[in-house]
């Protein structure tokens, strides 16, 4: 099984907002493959990043799920793309704290 770093928030802000701003974050390393909703009222977001000298490449998942009117929570998983990747030397949880530092920036949130 390839290496996988995950992480799950609560994060005081609306689905949507998050959302947009998710939307807004092109420009960068990580390209936003696919967008769906999830069937719970949630949006699931697949990113890639590409190969790179310390990878052979990432699949994130980011799946957004309101917790009430104003708190969203917050799942996001990164993994190796090479099924046979056993050492992500740390890229994994880079970009998760990428992502997340992009998206979460100015707003409150906790680890749930």
């Amino acid at each position: 099984m390839a290496e996988f770093a995950t992480d799950r928030l609560l994060v005081t802000a609306r689905l949507m907002d998050l959302v947009d701003k998710l939307k807004r974050m092109g420009g960068c390393k990580y390209l936003i493959k696919k967008e769906y909703p999830d069937g719970n009222g949630g949006v699931v977001f697949e990113i890639s990043h590409p190969i790179s000298l310390w990878s052979w490449g990432e699949k994130i998942r980011i799946n957004m799920i309101p917790y009430n009117d104003f708190q969203t929570v917050v799942f996001i998983t990164s993994e190796c793309r090479m099924p046979v990747q056993v050492v992500d030397w740390g890229r994994n949880q880079k970009n998760i704290d990428d992502i997340m530092g992009y998206l979460l920036s100015g707003l409150m949130n906790q680890r749930i």
